[in-house]
């Protein structure tokens, strides 16, 4: 059973009461085995308790003891011997009104026979019928307070209430000298043991159920409770105390019966007007006590809301300084912020990184105290000038840490100080050593292409780069070494070494590799700390690389046409582990070398070429002209015999014959010219003798020349130029221009009126040539002036594809221009361009 809560002295009550109306009941019980009327009475001439009664109150008070232990919950088995304890006390009070009831007498000699003549009653020896119902009453009272049900338990107040306040009453009757009480009952009232006892038991029974009833009004908090239990002790002890003293007056006959009622009524009206004032002051001190603990607590209140508000304001703080702290934690470079002092005020994880300190260990600390003093006063130096300024500042700055030098791109700024104090600083700072590393490997390798890019000697390339590549690297030596395969060796050649380089031709065999040759056929780069303990490489240590002092090697292998073909390489006289970064610039030289190196040496190649093929159509050229001279004078003596013999039946095939003969020997002796002009060209040996010509006269000149082949394609030569046109050129060179012009455009052109214009603009004579044939290509239209170029195909059109070439190196050396406009099925519009040269 659950007991409500109690206060300690409320909770002592039953055991107390229970105790004294044990001690009362056994001192009654004693008087009466000892026949000792003292102790079976409290006065003289007043009723004793009887043994019965004793024996009931006794059983009563243990119940009352049994069902306190039980709702204190320290032994619950005790419920069950209460409420026996309660049952046996109304089996004898319930006996007791059977007796006065039926008549019959069981009881009252069963303790003590001398009880029924100890005092002159009806019935001797038993309790009387006022004294049996008012046990009866309280007894039920224990019974319901020991059980466990609430609606038995709902009982015990309403009983214990009547029975107490019954004997109550009885104990006023007897304190104010009623021994019968008339009017209500004939039956003698209760002894005074008897009533005090029972009054306790009553009492008793009302504090184990202080949930209910009046006990639960006494014990309620706030101003009622208060109120009542100031108030109740006066109420029930001002009319007692008052009787009582009255009734001592008149016992000792100071004033008789009438003046203390009178009395009574009087100091009891007093007394009346005395609590009202006593609750209208208690009230009033409610009130105000009510009124300070509202103030009081709105006061709490207050402050408990702004502690709670504190509260929540410094853990929203901490929450952002946590998020803000993981968001710095989380950022890609070193966050900070440092007082006037140069303390340490808030770091992210980067810093700590940086200076090799745990957070902990560099709060509140200035930077001196953890970096060199040099570096330390290069950081301050910087504070001060923002602290001064108050402008942001972005430097540079350094710090070593464990693996070396490391550089940061600063951003720092001031920030307010706190309660307007001095400034604080605050900074970013991203490191950028890797940054500014392959900013120099990159600008290290532009520059090294750019030098590689001036080089046209293979050798020479191979060495510049190997050279670049060991200073950079600090190599004891590197170099660029072919492969022969036929031979199965490796080839050093002169010039493509660094370090100490081979003064002659170098070989040693493929396999001192060892197993490196897969890798390096498949293209790997190849990278070899030490050559001692390497597996790929160890068994051929002592034979050959602790003869050359090759300890460390890093090789990339080159290829041509799918061939292995060369490899770079640098090596170290001692072991040495290659790092990512002079692995990675050792991989991009190799990448820009050997493209580069590839290009010289096809250039070369093309070189040599081109002059096997000059000189091949120079001695050509010579030799076919040679053999044109001689047959030329005979075909021009041959037509002077047949012009002797008009009359001759042969002279028209003859003629005919002639012409065919003059006209491909023409076209020979063109194609050979051209040969050699080209061939002087690209020698630069082109000759040139400046003197005067007109250019009109070389234009109309060979347009007679040209009348017979234009009249054959049907392409009239139409010439609009002024009377003279002179310049300081050479004629032959001139004729050779317009011959090539007239040529082109009555090859491409058939058909159709060729337009020669002639003209001074600038100081500068213009030459016009323009025909209505197939055009030429917006993307052909500067190609067409390059050696062995054509427009079209060579099976529509015959030649070498050299005409304008020598037309605009004829032009050129005379320092004017030519330019074609044209369009596809538009025809073409040559302009030569010749300063006059006055």
């Amino acid at each position: 059973m659950k007991r409500p809560p109690l206060s300690r002295s409320v909770a002592r009550l039953p055991v107390v009461f229970a105790v004294v109306v044990m001690t009362v009941a056994a001192c009654t019980l004693t008087g009466w085995a000892l026949d000792v009327p003292r102790l079976r009475t409290w006065l003289p001439h007043h009723q004793p308790m009887m043994p019965v009664t004793a024996v009931a109150l006794i059983l009563q008070a243990l119940a009352v003891l049994s069902t306190s232990v039980v709702l204190r919950g320290r032994c619950a088995r005790l419920a069950l011997p209460a409420g026996a304890l309660a049952a046996g006390a109304l089996a004898l009070t319930v006996g007791t009104l059977v007796e006065y009831a039926t008549g019959l007498v069981f009881l009252d000699s069963l303790l003590f026979r001398g009880a029924a003549h100890a005092m002159p009653s009806p019935f001797p020896g038993r309790m009387s019928v006022y004294t049996a119902v008012v046990v009866t009453l309280t007894g039920f009272a224990c019974l319901s307070a020991s059980m466990r049900s609430p609606r038995a338990r709902a009982l015990t107040t309403p009983l214990a209430v009547i029975g107490g306040l019954l004997a109550l009453l009885s104990l006023v009757g007897q304190v104010q000298g009623a021994r019968v009480l008339l009017g209500v009952t004939r039956m003698i009232g209760m002894p005074i043991p008897s009533a005090v006892a029972t009054l306790l038991i009553a009492l008793s029974c009302l504090a184990l159920t202080p949930e209910q009833g009046i006990l639960s009004a006494f014990l309620r908090g706030g101003s009622s409770g208060v109120l009542l239990r100031r108030l109740l002790v006066v109420a029930t002890i001002l009319p007692l105390g008052l009787a009582a003293l009255l009734r001592l007056g008149s016992y000792a006959e100071l004033y008789s019966l009438a003046f203390s009622y009178a009395a009574f009524v009087l100091l009891t009206l007093v007394a009346f007007h005395v609590i009202a004032f006593l609750a209208a002051g208690v009230v009033a001190r409610i009130e105000e006590d009510r009124v300070e603990r509202a103030v009081l607590s709105a006061a709490r209140a207050q402050v408990t809301a702004e502690r709670d508000r504190a509260r929540a304001l410094a853990e929203a703080l901490r929450q952002n300084q946590a998020q803000l702290q993981a968001i710095a934690d989380h950022a890609p470079a070193a966050i900070y912020i440092k007082d006037a002092e140069g303390r340490l005020l808030f770091v992210n994880r980067h810093v700590e990184l940086a200076y090799g300190k745990s957070r902990e260990a560099l709060l509140g600390v200035c930077e001196r105290d953890v970096l060199s003093c040099e570096t330390a006063a290069v950081f301050q130096a910087h504070d001060a000038l923002v602290r001064d300024r108050g402008v942001p500042l972005e430097t540079e700055e350094s710090i070593v840490q464990h693996d070396g030098l490391h550089t940061y791109l600063s951003v720092k700024f001031p920030l307010p100080g706190p309660d307007g104090g001095p400034s604080l600083v605050a900074g970013i700072s991203t490191d950028i050593t890797e940054k500014k590393r392959f900013e120099e490997i990159r600008e290290f390798l532009l520059a090294l292409q750019s030098e590689l890019l001036h080089y046209e000697d293979p050798a020479a390339l191979a060495g510049l780069a190997v050279t670049r590549l060991g200073e950079r690297l600090g190599v004891d030596g590197a170099g660029l070494v072919l492969v022969d395969h036929a031979a199965r060796e490796v080839v050093h050649l002169p010039g493509y070494e660094y370090g100490q380089p081979p003064k002659g031709v170098w070989r040693f065999p493929l396999e001192v590799w060892g197993q490196t040759l897969d890798e390096l056929r498949e293209g790997h780069v190849i990278v070899i700390h030490d050559t001692r303990v390497d597996p790929r490489v160890c068994a051929d240590y002592e034979r050959f690389h602790s003869k050359y002092g090759v300890a460390a090697i890093a090789m990339a292998p080159f290829f041509r046409n799918g061939g292995w073909v060369a490899y770079l390489y640098a090596h170290r006289t001692r072991p040495h582990r290659w790092s990512d970064d002079e692995t990675m610039l050792f991989r991009a030289v190799a990448d820009i070398t050997w493209p580069l190196y590839e290009n010289a040496r096809l250039v070369v190649l093309l070189r040599d070429a081109v002059r096997a093929r000059d000189d091949f159509l120079s001695i050509a050229s010579h030799e076919l002209k040679t053999p044109l001279t001689p047959l030329l004078l005979r075909l021009e003596s041959l037509e002077r015999a047949t012009a002797r013999q008009p009359d001759s039946p042969y002279v028209r095939t003859v003629t005919s014959v002639l012409d065919v003969a003059k006209r491909q020997l023409k076209r020979l002796t063109d194609l050979t010219t051209d040969l050699l002009d080209a061939t002087r060209i690209q020698a630069g040996k082109l000759s040139i003798v400046r003197e005067e010509v007109d250019l009109v006269e070389v234009v109309r000149d060979l347009c007679q020349r040209f009348a017979l082949d234009a009249a054959r394609v049907r392409s009239p030569l139409l010439v609009d130029a002024p009377a003279r046109v002179s310049g300081l050129w050479d004629r032959l060179r001139i004729e050779q221009v317009v011959d090539n012009l007239l040529s082109n455009a009555l090859k491409y052109g058939p058909g159709k009126p060729i337009r020669i214009e002639i003209g001074i603009v600038s100081g500068s004579a213009v030459l016009t040539v323009k025909d209505q044939g197939i055009g030429i290509r917006p993307e052909d239209q500067e190609r067409i002036f390059g050696r062995f170029e054509r427009a079209v195909s060579e099976r529509s059109y015959g030649g070498l594809g050299l005409g304008l070439h020598i037309v605009r190196a004829i032009v050129q050396a005379f320092g004017g221009t030519v330019c074609v406009h044209s369009a596809p099925g538009e025809g073409a519009a040559f302009t030569v361009t010749l300063p006059l040269g006055r």
